[in-house]
Formats: C-alpha cells, sequence, structure tokens
C-alpha cells in the first residue's frame, strides 16, 4: 500500500508521550492509508506501544537520544541533532515522512523548518495558521500569523492571503474564500502604516476575494474564511480569543451549579452545552500549519492531551491527502 507518512515528535510536549501514542493509535485504526514513524524514545515508546492494539504496517519508531524542551532557544535546534524534533523534520526533508507533527517547543520548531524543510521559492516569512470555529454551522475561519513573526511586511501578509486561500479550497473545500485584514475598525484608512499598504496590496490583488478590514470582536462570527495579520498581533488575538473562551464556559458552568434548582435545569440541557462547548473547545482545533514551509509541517500546543494531538494529526493528514503544498505553490507562481 502507498501510505501516507508523518513524522510524529512525541518527545518535549507537557504532558509527556501517552497522550500523543493514544491519539496516533486511534488515527491510525481510522486511516489504513497512514503510517506514523514515532520519533523520540525507542524504549518508552515501544513500552507504550506493546499494551496497544494497531496495524504494525502502519508503525515505526525513530530512536533518539535528545529533546528540545519548552525552555529551549532556537540554537538548539543546531546544538541538539539528535533530538527528536531535528530528526522529524530530517526524516521530512529526506523524502522519508509526508510531514511533521510536533507539540514540542514553539521558537525551535519555526527555526527547525527554516533551517531544515526550508521555505517556498518567493516567500520571506512563513505564517502559522491556526483554525478558529464560529458560530456558523460548519464553518472555520483560518488565522494568520500568530506568531510564527513578531514583524511582518505589507507583501507578507498578500502571500499569507494567497496561501490561505490554496489552502481553504484545497482542505475546507471554498471555491472562493473570502479574505479580511485583521485592523482597528473596518474603514480603509485605519490602522497603522502597514495595515493601510497591505490593505491597498490585497484590494489590487485580483486572485484573491479581499473583503476589507474585519476587527477582532467578529473573529469567530463566521463573516469571512481567512484573516490575515503580522504575527504579534495574530498571537496576541487568537490567545485573547482561547483565554475569554474558556473563561466564559468555565463560568457557565459554575452559574449552572451554584445551587440545586439550576443543576436539575441545567441536566435537562447538558447535551446543548456538550456541543457548544465541543465546538469552541480549542482542543478539538489545535493544529496550525506553517504556510509557506518547503514541506507540510504541524505544531499542536505544548499543553495537547490525546483530543488536541488526534485534531493536529488529523489535520496533518488531511493537509498530505489535498497535496495542499504543492496547490500552495502553485498559487504562488501565479
Amino acid at each position: 500500500m502507498d501510505y501516507k507518512v508523518i513524522a510524529f515528535d512525541v518527545m518535549g510536549s507537557d504532558n509527556g508521550l501517552i497522550p500523543a501514542v493514544d491519539a496516533a493509535i486511534k488515527l491510525l485504526g481510522e486511516q489504513k492509508d497512514l503510517k506514523i514513524i514515532f520519533v523520540g524514545d525507542e524504549v518508552s515508546l515501544k513500552k507504550e506501544l506493546s499494551s496497544r492494539k494497531y496495524n504494525q504496517n502502519q508503525v515505526e519508531i525513530l530512536n533518539t537520544t535528545e529533546v528540545i524542551e519548552m525552555t529551549d532557544g532556537i540554537m538548539d535546534i543546531r546544538r541538539k541533532k539528535d533530538s527528536s524534533m531535528v530528526k522529524a523534520l530530517e526524516l521530512v526533508k529526506d523524502g522519508k515522512a509526508d510531514a511533521i507533527t510536533t507539540g514540542g517547543a514553539t521558537a525551535p520548531f519555526v527555526a527547525g523548518c527554516h533551517f531544515i524543510l526550508k521555505k517556498i521559492d518567493g516567500i520571506e516569512r512563513p505564517g502559522f495558521m491556526p483554525v478558529i470555529p464560529t458560530l456558523v454551522k460548519g464553518k472555520i475561519t483560518l488565522l494568520l500569523d500568530v506568531g510564527a513573526n513578531l514583524e511582518c511586511d505589507p507583501e507578507d501578509l498578500v502571500n499569507f492571503a494567497i496561501m490561505a486561500t490554496a489552502y481553504s479550497k484545497a482542505v475546507n473545500g471554498i471555491e472562493n474564500p473570502e479574505v479580511a485584514l485583521l485592523n482597528i475598525g473596518e474603514e480603509k484608512s485605519k490602522g497603522l502604516e502597514l495595515h493601510q499598504k497591505a490593505y491597498k496590496l490585497l484590494e489590487e490583488n485580483k486572485s484573491l476575494n479581499f473583503v476589507g478590514n474585519i476587527e477582532s470582536r467578529y473573529l469567530a462570527n463566521g463573516k469571512v474564511d481567512i484573516i490575515v495579520t503580522d504575527g504579534y498581533t495574530g498571537n496576541i488575538a487568537l490567545k485573547a480569543a482561547e483565554g475569554m473562551g474558556k473563561s466564559l464556559l468555565t463560568e457557565i458552568k459554575f452559574a449552572l451549579t451554584k445551587n440545586l434548582f439550576r443543576k436539575l435545569a441545567a441536566l435537562r440541557l447538558r447535551k446543548a452545552f456538550k456541543e457548544v462547548s465541543a465546538k469552541f473547545d480549542y482542543k478539538n482545533h489545535a493544529g496550525a500549519i506553517i504556510l509557506g514551509a518547503k514541506s507540510i509541517a504541524f505544531k499542536s500546543h505544548g499543553s495537547s492531551d490525546k483530543i488536541a494531538f488526534y485534531a493536529t494529526l488529523k489535520m496533518t493528514y488531511n493537509a498530505i491527502k489535498n497535496d495542499v503544498v504543492n496547490k500552495v505553490k502553485k498559487a504562488l507562481e501565479k
């Protein structure tokens, strides 16, 4: 069988390798054309895998002796040559895997993608692109950059829009994705010089369905398919949205369990609350692709559990299946 292969760096995340292994085994059971190369401590991996049922043809292990820790910097990609992150990236670079997934440290991973996987021709700055759930049933919004670059040029934001448009068409099946620029107001004149120049370039690019500025309060209303911004602003917007969502769900839970009468009333609405909670739980949308790298590279949250790792691995698989990188390259060439 012609397998789609993911190099899975299972070391370096906050919760250890058990949730990573559990998530991978679950996805392998669903996708029979998928193979996962577990990259990390072989002894620990064999111990965990020995207690689980899976098709052995779908699993390989690559032993490593070092780990990129959450406290490590970008130069540790150079120093720790036998780390699980470096070896997983090298599997992709050498064509032994189609994509990499990791829950490891962000800065070294971005550096590793730059040094090892390299950038697509014409891309100065690749961008991190997560998925934002929305109020519209079945619709998500793509947001980039959310932290791969602290500073961006107007041309970078146009490239983000082009790449995200190609991704949205390939993976999400959106025929003509709507693109907006994150700003402090909807008027064309709003924002810093970066935003005003980016607005002009986005408006002039006829390959894009650019609809103007969008404010951060509309991130989750499903108004557009893609929102572009610089990495500094995007990271703040994403974390603010995640934090507010988590706080709101916590407060609702507290209010509903305040007394016996409310608890009884809440039991009748439990299914509805679970649906809302699942929809806006970041764990179900945990993956962020680095768009602009020459190969498919996904980053999951450092605190990922089984649910989050599963979501990220599934996004990685779908990106391979839909040939995302080649479609992004073709869009940029046009």
